[in-house]
């Protein structure tokens, strides 16, 4: 996609340095993580989406997998009154 830039972790360190990176940069409005990276950091991860309100942090499930969780657009609509 044009404009989106990507960030790939495989580790509890790549994935806080990406986070890192996408917080310090101003430009971005909304980080999306998969189910499976934010495993790699679920503490780190939980306290960025509560702790911080710029960019959102929307966790999607990862591909294969089956879980009963909230949809984005649940998400979205409890975080900013946005219905889609």
């Amino acid at each position: 996609m044009a404009g989106v830039e990507t960030l790939e972790a495989g580790s509890k360190n790549e994935l806080l340095e990406a986070f890192k990176v996408a917080l310090a940069t101003e430009s971005v409005g909304v980080i999306i993580i998969t189910e499976k990276a934010a495993g790699l950091g679920r503490a780190e991860v939980d306290k960025y989406i509560q702790d911080v309100d710029i960019p959102l942090i929307l966790e999607i499930p990862s591909s294969g997998q089956v879980k009963e969780r909230k949809s984005a657009g649940n998400i979205l609509k409890e975080a900013m009154g946005i219905k889609i």
